[in-house]
């Protein structure tokens, strides 16, 4: 019980800031909270001795409005203390009127090398109208819309043009074959149907699933593993039909029919994202291998949906994406499911 007394003793003289005859306070400087560190006093003496007491906790962030650009649909506001940005859209008013230019030229969607794209899920077509207007004013380079979303009886050429015309940002046209955010789920020849008809209503690009026309829908695992072997004269690695990959055929008679169906859509002047959810967890070798088979369907942008979400998983993704950067000609985008 002593030896407790006299630690508690000795680490009260430690923590005190109180003087002794010897020593002299020259200086007592109060240091204010922020959003990063709590406040105190603290107290220099003239034998070099510093100590603080007073402790006050931390505050919340200081914003204050600031000016970014010319921007007038964003309200910007950054803590003074350590530069965090946060930022509110302004609630705009959007009007729903379009004026057809049929001399317009198609926009391009590759032409940025990162682009922040909005993605368009309205059951109308003046919703989607709005989204892609506010999503225009909010600074996005273009717009991924789902066809297959709007309510059929916008299905037709009249209305789709009112909604590619309805900005010069380029649009990507999606027609799902599953039911995705409540949509219809539709037949391969609708979907040829759909992506077609936005084309000559103006998209600049469609997105076609790399199981497009396939039999066996969104699982041909069986069907390529029997396959794999046709493709040995073609130098490709199919190493990612060990790993399981959904949504990708590798069956020649289906990609004769996905190359037709592209060439179609790049004979009309637009382009073809080639986008696979892949339903399993890849590693970097399979990423790679399934982005360059991808590719050699002649494809303008391919899009690799990983399953894996971990840390490690991540990393496999991020690796594959150097690797084909420094190799792929073809723009190209890797991410995982929950990313």
């Amino acid at each position: 019980m002593r030896k407790l007394l006299g630690f508690l003793y000795l680490l009260g003289l430690l923590c005190s800031c109180g003087e002794t005859a010897a020593r002299k306070e020259i200086r007592t400087t109060i240091v204010n909270p922020t959003c990063q560190s709590e406040g105190y006093t603290e107290h220099e003496y003239d034998d070099g001795y510093i100590c603080r007491d007073s402790f006050v906790d931390a505050i919340s962030h200081d914003y204050k409005k600031i000016q970014i650009g010319t921007e007038e649909a964003i309200v910007y506001n950054v803590c003074q203390y350590c530069g965090n940005l946060k930022y509110d859209f302004v609630d705009l008013e959007i009007n729903t009127d379009v004026e057809i230019d049929y001399d317009r030229e198609r926009p391009i969607f590759t032409d940025h090398k990162n682009m922040a794209a909005a993605m368009i899920l309205e059951k109308t077509v003046d919703d989607a109208i709005k989204s892609i207007r506010k999503a225009e004013a909010h600074g996005a380079h273009g717009y991924m819309i789902y066809i297959s979303v709007l309510d059929s009886l916008y299905w037709n050429k009249a209305d789709l043009e009112r909604v590619f015309y309805c900005t010069d940002l380029p649009g990507l046209a999606i027609a799902y074959d599953v039911s995705y955010f409540e949509n219809h789920s539709i037949s391969y020849e609708k979907m040829d149907e759909l992506l077609t008809l936005s084309v000559e209503a103006g998209a600049c690009a469609v997105d076609m699933p790399s199981h497009m026309y396939s039999p066996n829908g969104l699982d041909s695992i069986a069907e390529n593993k029997t396959l794999k072997s046709e493709w040995a004269d073609t130098g490709l690695g199919l190493s990612f039909v060990d790993g399981n990959t959904k949504e990708i055929t590798i069956n020649k008679e289906t990609v004769a029919k996905q190359l037709a169906f592209i060439n179609k859509i790049h004979d009309m002047g637009a382009e073809v994202l080639m986008s696979c959810h892949a339903g399993a967890n890849l590693n970097t070798q399979q990423m790679v291998d399934l982005a360059r088979y991808m590719e050699y369907q002649g494809v303008d942008v391919v899009k690799i949906v990983d399953s894996g979400s971990s840390e490690t998983d991540i990393i496999e993704e991020l690796s594959a994406c150097m690797t084909l950067k420094n190799t792929m000609t073809t723009k190209f985008s890797i991410h995982g499911q929950s990313v």
